[in-house]
This record gives structure tokens, sequence and C-alpha cells, in this order.
């Protein structure tokens, strides 16, 4: 069971942050309606009409072009039911996540905290600056090395770091997308089949890398993927994200296992251009072992 929630975690991650950045090269790989002309729904209140689709991607590409920093927290919960037989088994899967991002040079600082239940938890903290990549778990410290972990670290940064990825990526699906208001937010919402997330998933995990890909590739073929609710708020004054939601249902078979699985990840976005800097503290570089 444990390898089984390991690989899903890997597959529904990755899921998930399609919705949070992904390279141009995915809109090639997006549904056959996201191509076509239709036009995005619109939703109007009686005194503020709120943009196009369109109109709000122009506004946030011209927004974030001056980006040079921000804050993201993150928090994602997954409920897994594997049924083999007669026998059921739950897992739940918690996460939280808190990231200091500055864009160039690239730097970032992230804090996280991940419980399994009965796999135990992690509490792991990791820095990527000019001075290298080093990472503390487990309360020791070390200093990576191996150039494949290191560009997989550095690319997942520079996609957390730049919204103008997420714009990119939310542009493959606008003409499933509709634009309302809350508040001080304007708010785009998809409703989205499974089917046309999977490409998606499986390009950004061919970018990442890492040993598990293919297995995790092969699950994602294999689930059958309820919905996908995808809420993005933008602030109506600066035009950059303040906030994130995504929803996913889904269920597959797998090794002679039945498994269903429902996932909410939940983002924050904040000091933009407020972080000069990010520095590997001194305990790190003087105790780190190098891997």
């Amino acid at each position: 069971m444990k390898k089984m929630v390991v690989l899903l975690l890997g597959a529904v991650l990755a899921l998930g942050l399609t919705g949070c950045g992904q390279d141009k090269k995915a809109d090639n790989n997006a549904s056959s309606g996201a191509g076509s002309n239709a036009p995005a729904v619109v939703e109007t209140s009686e005194d503020v009409a709120v943009p196009t689709v369109d109109e709000l991607f122009t506004k946030m590409t011209d927004a974030t072009k001056d980006l040079k920093s921000l804050s993201m927290v993150a928090s994602s919960k997954q409920k897994v039911v594997i049924k083999v037989g007669e026998e059921t088994k739950e897992q739940n899967i918690e996460m939280e996540i808190k990231s200091d991002i500055i864009q160039d040079p690239l730097a970032m600082m992230q804090e996280l905290h991940m419980s399994m239940g009965d796999l135990g938890n992690q509490d792991v903290t990791q820095y990527i600056t000019a001075d290298g990549i080093y990472m503390q778990t487990g309360g020791a410290w070390v200093k990576l090395t191996d150039e494949t972990m290191m560009a997989t670290l550095k690319d997942a940064a520079k996609q957390s770091a730049d919204p103008s990825q997420q714009i990119e990526q939310f542009k493959s699906i606008a003409s499933e997308m509709k634009v309302t208001e809350d508040g001080s937010d304007f708010v785009l919402k998809a409703n989205l089949s499974g089917d046309n997330m999977k490409e998606l998933a499986k390009s950004l995990m061919s970018q990442n890398g890492g040993e598990n890909q293919a297995e995790a590739m092969a699950a994602i073929d294999q689930m059958k993927i309820e919905n996908i609710n995808i809420v993005y708020s933008i602030n109506k004054e600066t035009y950059l994200p303040s906030k994130m939601s995504v929803e996913m249902k889904m269920d597959m078979e797998a090794e002679g296992q039945q498994v269903s699985m429902e996932m909410k990840m939940d983002s924050s976005f904040s000091k933009y251009n407020e972080i000069d800097a990010i520095e590997v503290p001194q305990e790190a570089l003087d105790n780190a072992v190098v891997q």
C-alpha cells in the first residue's frame, strides 16, 4: 500500500500543479475545446462589468513583467481509499508548504510539512541560492550536488516564481473558463473533465523527471478523473494572483486494487516585490553533509 500511495501522491500533485504552472509547450496538449474560438463565459454584476477572460489575461501578463519576488503558502489534503477484495484501507495525506521566492537571480526558501498518518510525518526545509541547494530533514542539513536533482528543484522553483507561466497554462483552457468577481478580486473558474488534463500532467512530470516518473505516468493513464474544479483569484488593483483552489475526484484500478481519491489544494500569494534577499543559514553552511 505504501508504494501505491507514494505513486498516487506524485501523480495527484502533478495533476494539481498543472493548474499552478506549466511550460508553454503544454498548450498543444490541451483539450480540443481549448484551441477553439468558442467564447469564454463572462458573468457580470448589476453595477460592475468584469473583464473578459482575454482582457484579464492581458492585464495579468502586463502586471507580471515587473515581478521580482513573492511568497506562497499552499496546503493540500488527499483522501485515498484502497480496496483489495473485501479489505478496505483509507489513507489521509496532508501537506503544508511555505515559500519565499526571488526570480532573478533565482533564490528560494521553502518549508514543507507532510503528514501521512501511519506512514509517518516528514518536515523538509530547503534553500536554493547562489551558494547551492541546501536541505534539512530530520534535523540534519545536506548540500545537494546531484545534477539531475538540482535541475529538477530549480525548474520547480522557476515555475513557482513566475505567474506568467500560470497564465500561459490557463490560456490553454480559456474557452472553458468564466470570470466573475468576489470583493477585491476577479475570479477565474473552470470545471474540467479529466482526460484532457492527463496529457498536461504527463508533460509536467516528464519535465520534472524523478525515479518514479514511469510508474506515476502509468498511474495517471489508469485514472478515471471525475472532475477538476479550478478557482483562480486575481487582485483587481494589481492584476496579480491572490489565491487559487484546485479540487479533484478520481478513481482507478491497478495491481488488483480499486483506488479512489479526493484532493483539495489551496494556495495564496503575497509579498510581491517585498523580498530583497534569501540567505542560507550559517548553520547549514557550516554543518551540511555533501550528497
